[in-house]
């Protein structure tokens, strides 16, 4: 029950404490990587693209080679390409990418690694049988279990069987941009926005559901609001999206509606931007990392803020090889970072609890805090803090000062008419966190 934090990990119930901390790639892209593959494709790597660039990556370093393939693959079409997604599909890897002049493509790699020939950037509109160019829009891809590559492009859903590219498979209502697809339940789910507008508008966001053999979608499942992103799990559609309030929400498909589960601030993830990371889901959310969901059935769901994105723009947020990557850049700086010790920016403060007693003010007395057994460097400030902002009483759990210990007792003998607990480990360690389990407040009104 927090009334707000910052970079705090909850996803072990037993305790609360610093949020992960970020280690950059060596090497490190230079471009925003957006699209990347949520999987380790081979031999502990896996693949992405960002700006002109096709990347390979391992979880700690972005491989660059100087002879064939040379990588990062520059995608060569006009010079403005600006890519957008990756999937893998009956042995090679395909990319999207949009280009100035309102059209878009589709590249391919056939992944033998032995020539730069093996890059055809220009296939989906050059060497794909049936193929054609694409228009200027968000080109999501998804591998269906029917054994299809789709993507988005504006209003409509493109197809490749492995032998015949489809440019128009499903024809959606005019106006209607595709910012999601997902594969399940042998149906493709497909999120689109219509018209796809920003700001204080009432777009239509509509979640169609097709077969991939009829000649229209099966059903439609509206949301008032423009929808970000699709994510399943565990058989689960989860739905992003940005009500006609202007508040940002996590839902659920739900027969046929979405059934809200969450409500958070910031902004929406776009499809790139959705993860999975010890049972929770963990999505962007204008620059800071959020997590939603439960470590195990037997606990409830919950919704908080996990950790910092990086710079200041975040690119792709996924996961391939057990511990998150997320990209980001400012300026002209860019990386990808994974996961790595705790963070230090990080503060967990608790609702304000009223204690006036009948207008009369309260005494805090005593405060219990019991933890994990400290260790070298560990250290967490506490405050007591009225609704005025005022600190009532100040004080700090350390290794340097109370030692390999589990509980300490403070008698700070304030009064109040409210307060709130804060807990702050900016003069933490990025390498030894303090887990807090529990804290209890004794306290009596005054006469």
């Amino acid at each position: 029950m927090a009334g707000a934090m910052q970079n705090v990990n909850l996803i072990d119930p037993a305790f609360i404490t610093q949020g992960p901390g970020l280690t950059a790639l060596t090497t490190g892209p230079t471009t925003l990587i957006k699209g990347l593959l949520d999987f380790a494709q081979a031999s502990n790597l896996t693949f992405g693209v960002g700006g002109n660039l096709f990347y390979e990556l391992s979880a700690t370093a972005v491989s660059v080679k100087e002879s064939a393939p040379v990588l990062p693959h520059v995608i060569s079409h006009d010079g403005s390409e600006l890519a957008e997604d990756v999937a893998y599909y009956q042995g090679a890897i395909y990319y999207t990418y949009n280009q100035a002049g309102a059209v878009g493509d589709i590249g391919k790699y056939d992944l033998t690694r032995d020539a730069d020939a093996d890059f055809d950037d220009d296939w989906g509109s050059t060497f794909a049988t049936g193929g054609a160019a694409l228009t200027s829009n968000p080109h999501p891809l998804c591998v269906g279990g029917n054994d299809f590559l789709y993507w988005g492009d504006g209003a409509r859903v493109g197809s490749f069987d492995g032998t015949t590219f489809i440019g128009t498979d499903l024809d959606l209502p005019t106006n209607s941009v595709v910012s999601s697809l997902v594969w399940t339940a042998n149906q493709l789910w497909i999120a689109t926005n219509r018209p796809n507008i920003t700001g204080a508008n009432k777009p239509i966001g509509s979640v169609y559901v097709w077969n991939g053999v009829d000649t229209s979608w099966d059903e439609e499942i509206r949301v008032a609001g423009r929808i970000s992103a699709l994510y399943v799990k565990g058989g689960i559609i989860y739905v992003f999206y940005e009500d006609l309030s202007g508040y940002y929400k996590i839902g659920y498909i739900n027969g046929n509606y979405v059934q809200e589960l969450a409500t958070f601030s910031g902004g929406l993830p776009a499809y790139y931007q959705v993860t999975e990371y010890k049972n929770f889901l963990i999505f962007n959310s204008n620059g800071l990392i959020f997590a939603y969901g439960s470590i195990s059935p037997k606990f409830p769901a919950m919704l908080f803020q996990l950790a910092d994105g990086g710079y200041t723009t975040v690119g792709c947020v996924k996961n391939p090889f057990g511990i998150p990557l997320i990209a980001s850049t400012v300026t002209t700086s860019y990386q990808i970072a994974y996961f790595n010790g705790y963070d230090t920016a990080c503060n967990w403060k608790t609702l304000l609890f009223d204690v006036s007693g009948d207008g009369k003010e309260s005494q805090i007395d005593k405060i219990k805090f019991n933890f994990e057994v400290l260790v070298t460097n560990a250290k967490v400030d506490w405050t007591i803090r009225n609704n005025k902002g005022t600190a009532k009483s100040t004080g700090a759990i350390s290794y340097s000062v109370d030692g390999a210990v589990t509980q300490k007792i403070v008698r700070p003998s304030c009064t109040c008419e409210n307060f709130r607990l804060e807990l702050d480990w900016t003069n933490g360690n990025a390498t030894n966190d303090l887990r807090i389990k529990n804290v209890v407040i004794y306290g009596h009104t005054l006469q």
